[in-house]
């Protein structure tokens, strides 16, 4: 996280007159901070972040694909002609370990890395 955003997140975070820590917790989550940002700042894992939302009954926000369907098909027809998870994850602008799981939830077995056994 850059300076800058991690500066507004700890200003963000300090506590005024009458709130907690844990009330601030929920308010950063509330406005679309994620927990691993949070948890910085605080200097705590971000499952103890998860887990004060958790008390609060605050639900979690699902996770966005990063592939699409389509970019899913794609991805595994350029796998299997031969081309290297890092050269499709950068075409997506994507991490190799995305284009990984998506091929893997697709049935797609992985070849193991060069020079692997």
């Amino acid at each position: 996280m850059p300076d800058t955003a991690r500066s507004a997140v700890r200003r963000a975070l300090e506590p005024s007159q009458g709130s907690s820590e844990i009330d601030l917790i929920a308010i950063e989550y509330r406005a679309g901070r994620s927990l691993r940002a949070i948890a910085e700042v605080l200097g705590v894992h971000h499952h103890t972040v998860a887990a004060h939302l958790q008390q609060l009954g605050i639900p979690r926000r699902a996770n966005e694909r990063k592939m699409s369907a389509n970019d899913v098909v794609d991805a595994s027809r350029r796998y299997v002609r031969g081309e290297s998870l890092a050269t499709i994850a950068g075409s997506f602008s994507v991490d190799a370990t995305t284009v990984r799981r998506e091929l893997r939830r697709m049935g797609i077995a992985v070849r193991p890395r060069r020079g692997w056994a």
